[in-house]
């Protein structure tokens, strides 16, 4: 598990819907690492939040065949990095946590990172269900509920740990994908008139924090793939484009 995969020729594609979703934290690691890599996307077309006359054709038809002759598990998203061809989120993350060092620099770091990835991916499937056909009403049950007990695990976890990130001062690969759950869950509230969540977790607030600030990350929040929608377009939360950024 300590292997670190070796570089390749060609940049990294991750590719993803287009997006944020699970697709913002593999962004984000490789632009936190100054990797260049391709944010591939492929766009499901339709009505907003409505299944009604859904095409996501430009993945299932005009993609995914051709990819899974070379991996049988292929889903979005998945990196490919030169030979490798890697799907499933939680080891996308892990690969890339891997290859660009962003998973500590001790054996207990590194089971750190992993436990943090999975336990925001736990936080993600509690919340999915909600954004894709939720409304208000439940939107603030799903704040008071599932996310509050998530949040305060995360934060006991951090006065454990008594450094600013999952595990040490800097980020690493789960930071990047609680971070983006943090941001969507902020973004929920602030478009629903709600109190912030992370308002009663002042140690994740403050990564959430640390990492929005985070030099090496402005060119990304600056960027196109930041203001991407936070859903698919059939999703009851988050199917817009960001600060009113609607296509043509």
């Amino acid at each position: 598990p300590r292997h670190h995969p070796p570089p390749s020729a060609m940049p990294i594609v991750v590719a993803y819907w287009s997006i944020r979703g699970l697709g913002a934290p593999l962004r984000m690691i490789c632009e936190y690492a100054g990797e260049e890599y391709e944010a591939k996307t492929f766009e499901a077309k339709g009505k907003k939040r409505t299944y009604e006359g859904l095409d996501k054709s430009c993945w299932f038809v005009d993609a995914k065949p051709a990819l899974l002759e070379k991996n049988a598990l292929m889903n979005l998203p998945y990196v490919i990095d030169g030979d490798v061809v890697v799907t499933q989120t939680v080891a996308c993350l892990m690969y890339l946590g891997r290859k660009l060092k962003l998973v500590g620099d001790k054996p207990e770091d590194y089971v750190k990172v992993e436990q943090i990835v999975c336990e925001a991916q736990d936080l993600r499937n509690a919340c999915i269900k909600e954004f894709y056909g939720g409304n208000p009403e439940s939107w603030a049950k799903l704040l008071a509920g599932p996310v509050k007990t998530s949040y305060a695990k995360f934060e006991a976890w951090l006065t454990q740990q008594g450094t600013v990130y999952t595990a040490g001062a800097a980020p690493t690969a789960g930071d990047f994908h609680l971070w983006e759950m943090l941001d969507q869950l902020e973004l929920l509230a602030r478009s629903n008139s709600m109190a912030s969540p992370l308002a009663e977790f002042p140690k994740l607030k403050k990564l959430h924090a640390a990492l929005r600030a985070e030099p090496k990350m402005q060119k990304y929040f600056d960027g196109v793939l930041y203001k991407l929608p936070v859903n698919n377009i059939m999703a009851q939360f988050g199917c817009e484009y960001i600060e009113g950024q609607e296509k043509a």
